[in-house]
């Protein structure tokens, strides 16, 4: 007996769209196959399309048991039957009496019977995917191939069919929809909710759902239905974007879940907490050797898992799936599997990436150690610092019984630079090592030595870290690990670059770049990178340097590395070179996109970035804001432990702030305390020894700056730093012009002209132009000076806003003189014997490095009577010569 309704197409879906214009290349030929998951409208896609054929349709809906040649033959000739026109009661009376039907030869006959029917003919199966018959399926194949050229059959499926049909797709007799086809394009998702609702929507609205639930038409359908009100509306529309609607989930269990097999759910709510499965997953979850077919089985049922690219043999259940599925086993109170078992199950695969959330949230110590014994190093180039870390909080002292994770431990503490973690955590490994009795093998012990030569660095012991770099290469007798290899060759160039063997260093580097490349080391290529850019630019070398920065900023984010600390130090770069370009406002976006990588670390990391804020905002005036960084930079330097050369540009903003504030006391006891470089051959001692310098000339003790100057001066030329040189010649200028060296700062400042041609400096001489003007004249007229380095100088003069024609300044006028006599740190003898507005004058003159006849031409009167007004001022303040008078009138001025 036959179900009737099965052989009517149903009513199509309250409020649908036409969606006839998929059936444009239909027209033909003989097959169409419209394959995809439930709720993409098959169905209603077919009822459209058979109501458009009339009377001339069969339509037969297929469920499971329609899987046998008698059912399915039944069901299929009585469809056709019912066609106007069709007449084959032979066909029909087998059909009815046979109990083993050859479908073949019942084929044959029924084309047979109707061989005289020519009128187009349209067959519409639906649910096609329950025909799994062999015998079934290549009788149909049979049943294609010779039914007439006007007729069509057009079936709908689930899954891919079994039907062999390769033939009709070679000849083009093949028409396809696939779920792609079958979803809604904007377009129709704005048709779709114009038609079905009582209430308007903005576009980007029905747009962002569309796109959140890629087109499927059930889940837009659902919205539709529950929504009452744009309100309502945003609400549902929320929740079934997330797949997290139960009238979602109840429509894929009726429809989907239902219909599989036994096997195949209890699989399903298995893997419901995992991204991702293959054959040995499956084997190992539900204790079988089945994994393969399984999984091929449950593809082809289901639809809604797909496979992975470049991984293969994996595959992954979309978003849907998984919500739907830990839904289902709520429901069915199913408990699903535990972190600690999840964990195990991804080691067991080496899946370290997906065994991390499941080994951090079940805190198992042993399962964290076998994470990081299997991918530790990975995650460290990888630059997850934040899971290491939270896998070494796990572990807590069970450490020490793994010197391997010892050893990974210290270099993620170096790479944080918190450099004054690793060598007490050094030394604490090697006594609990002691302790428990534990015997290194070599590769640990190079590993610790290299540790060791990292620390020499850290500290400022530059030859113990070269040599302890060389012996972990050279001294032990087993080989060491590529990467203890790769590191030693860091510190032997971060060594030479310290002790300013530049080209050594660079090459160093560079055989760094190629090993780490093979080993895809990507943080050690981009610290190398760095180096190299800073030796470069420290030979003046501009474009190479910026090249070298580029190669590495384009690893940073090629690897998605933008979240390390590592990040800030080409940004710093780049802020310095905008700094000494005068390009502030450039500067300062470097310097806030520098904290945005460091927000997430350790407040230690910005001192630097204020440094540099700092002296930008004192450049461009802005004193408040230059005051609270400075004091950001205080309390930062009093509380950390920071490398030489964030703590050299550190003493520079300050110094630079005490200048312009005239916090002579603050000079005075920074100077009692300040490092001092025995030599410098690289450019933060460089850095530290012209901040004594500058202190030095604040307090007008000018032979000390000139013999560290001139020291400063030699290292910078023995190493070949260009830019140091030149920075050296610009400030030897200054303290000879102070000390009326007319000669040797002429000549000095000819050569930082000069010199400045290849370093590209400028903004170093505008800050000590006011020390350069009495020889900005002469050197203006020295007839000597080739053309490009005269051009040069009008630059530096224009920069600093310098005319040589004007008369030089006068830092004694009447409001300062009262300023200086109502002052606590006066010396008596300025304020008990009073000088004349003339005498003050003339000392004002002395101070701006003028000389007898340049103070006598700016007063207007004879050089015999300077030498007279020079004499009282001497006798006055019980001064013996130029010297002292330059030195007493620093101090005034610093009081003003």
């Amino acid at each position: 007996m036959l179900i009737k309704s099965k052989l009517n197409a149903p009513r199509i879906v309250k409020n649908t769209i036409s969606r006839l214009n998929l059936f444009n290349d239909f027209d033909a030929i003989k097959l169409g196959l419209i394959t995809a998951p439930a709720g993409y409208g098959k169905t209603n896609l077919l009822c459209e399309w058979a109501i458009q054929k009339q009377d001339n349709s069969a339509w037969f809906s297929i469920d499971k048991y329609d899987n046998t040649p008698q059912q399915f033959a039944n069901y299929f000739i009585f469809s056709l039957a019912e066609i106007e026109g069709i007449n084959c009661p032979a066909t029909i009376e087998i059909v009815k009496q046979s109990n083993e039907l050859d479908l073949i030869s019942l084929f044959t006959l029924f084309f047979n019977e109707t061989s005289e029917q020519h009128a187009a003919i349209s067959i519409v199966f639906d649910d096609f995917h329950h025909i799994t018959d062999n015998n079934i399926l290549q009788a149909l194949s049979f049943f294609i191939k010779h039914m007439p050229n006007n007729w069509q059959m057009l079936m709908s499926s689930r899954s891919p069919t079994q039907l062999p049909i390769s033939n009709l797709r070679i000849k083009q007799q093949l028409f396809e929809l696939n779920i792609e086809k079958l979803s809604f394009s904007d377009e129709e998702s704005l048709q779709f909710f114009e038609a079905s609702l009582s209430f308007s929507l903005p576009t980007p609205v029905v747009l962002n759902l569309n796109q959140a639930v890629s087109g499927w038409p059930t889940a837009l359908q659902l919205v539709a239905i529950l929504s009452k009100d744009a309100d309502s509306f945003s609400e549902y529309a929320q929740q079934i974007a997330q797949n997290e609607h139960i009238y979602l989930w109840d429509y894929f269990d009726e429809e989907v879940f239902t219909h599989l097999s036994e096997q195949l759910q209890t699989l399903l709510l298995r893997i419901a907490p995992l991204s991702k499965i293959n054959a040995h997953i499956i084997n190992q979850l539900c204790e079988t050797n089945e994994g393969a077919p399984l999984l091929a089985q449950l593809n082809e049922q289901s639809n809604l898992i797909i496979k992975l690219p470049k991984q293969d043999d994996w595959y992954a259940c979309n978003s849907f799936l998984k919500n739907f599925l830990r839904y289902k086993s709520q429901q069915n109170n199913i408990k699903l599997l535990t972190d600690k078992e999840v964990a195990t199950l991804w080691l067991g695969q080496h899946q370290a990436d997906e065994a991390m959330p499941y080994v951090l949230r079940s805190a198992d110590q042993e399962l964290t150690i076998s994470l990081l014994q299997q991918a530790g190093w990975a995650l460290f180039h990888d630059g997850q610092f934040n899971q290491l870390q939270e896998c070494f909080s796990l572990i807590k002292q069970a450490i020490w019984l793994h010197p391997e994770l010892v050893i990974l431990k210290a270099w993620m503490l170096q790479s944080h630079h918190q450099h004054y973690k690793v060598a007490p955590f050094i030394k604490q490994a090697e006594k609990m090592f002691s302790e428990h009795d534990l015997t290194l093998s070599p590769e640990t012990l190079s590993e610790l030595m290299v540790i060791k030569a990292q620390i020499s660095i850290n500290q400022g012991r530059i030859s113990d870290a070269l040599k302890q770099a060389q012996d972990t290469l050279s001294n032990l007798a087993a080989p060491t690990s590529t990467r203890t290899n790769i590191i030693a060759q860091t510190i032997i160039g971060e060594s030479y670059h310290c002790l300013g063997k530049l080209e050594p260093a660079y090459q160093c580097f560079q055989e760094v770049i190629l090993l780490a490349s093979e080993q895809d080391m990507h943080q050690n290529i981009i610290w190398c990178l760095y180096q190299q850019a800073e030796i470069l630019q420290a030979q003046s070398l501009h474009q190479k340097a910026e090249d070298h920065l580029n190669s590495a900023i384009i690893l940073i984010k090629k690897h998605h590395l933008e979240s390390l600390p590592l990040y800030a130090f080409p940004l710093h770069f780049r802020v310095q070179r905008a700094y000494q370009a005068g390009q502030f406002e450039l500067a300062n976006q470097l310097c806030e996109q520098a904290l945005e990588v460091l927000k997430t670390y350790d407040e230690q990391w910005l001192l630097y970035t204020y440094t540099l804020q700092a002296k930008v905002a004192l450049e461009r005036g802005s004193s408040d804001q230059a005051k609270h960084l400075i004091d950001e930079v205080e309390r930062l330097l009093r509380n950390q432990n920071y490398h030489s050369d964030w703590i050299a540009s550190a003493n520079y903003a300050r110094l630079k702030y005490w200048r312009l504030t005239n916090d002579v006391a603050a000079i005075e006891k920074w100077l009692q305390q300040a490092p001092k470089p025995v030599s410098a051959f690289n450019h933060f001692d460089q850095c530290h020894n012209r901040n004594l310098i500058r202190a030095f000339i604040k307090l007008g003790q000018f032979d000390e700056a000139l013999q560290v100057a001139q020291k400063n001066m030699s290292d910078a030329q023995s190493c070949e730093l260009q830019m140091e040189v030149n920075r050296n010649l610009i400030l030897l200028t200054s303290i000879e012009t102070k000390l009326q060296k007319f000669s040797n700062a002429k000549l000095h400042l000819h050569q930082a002209v000069e010199s400045s041609l290849y370093t590209g400096l400028d903004t170093c001489f505008i800050r000590e132009s006011e020390n350069h003007k009495p020889i900005y004249q002469e050197l203006a007229n020295d007839p000597s000076m080739i053309a490009s380095v005269k051009t040069k100088l009008m630059k530096l003069l224009s920069l600093s806003g310098i005319s040589l024609n004007e008369g030089p300044k006068n830092p004694f006028d009447s409001a300062a003189v009262i300023k200086i006599t109502n002052h606590t740190r006066t010396p008596r003898l300025v304020k008990n014997i009073p000088l004349t507005p003339r005498e003050w004058q003339v000392l004002g003159l002395i101070h701006s490095g003028c000389r007898n006849h340049e103070i006598a031409n700016s007063m207007g009167v004879a050089p015999t009577t300077i030498k007279s007004h020079i004499r009282n001022v001497y006798q006055k303040l019980g001064l013996e010569n130029r010297k002292e008078a330059l030195q007493l009138s620093e101090q005034l001025v610093a009081l003003i």
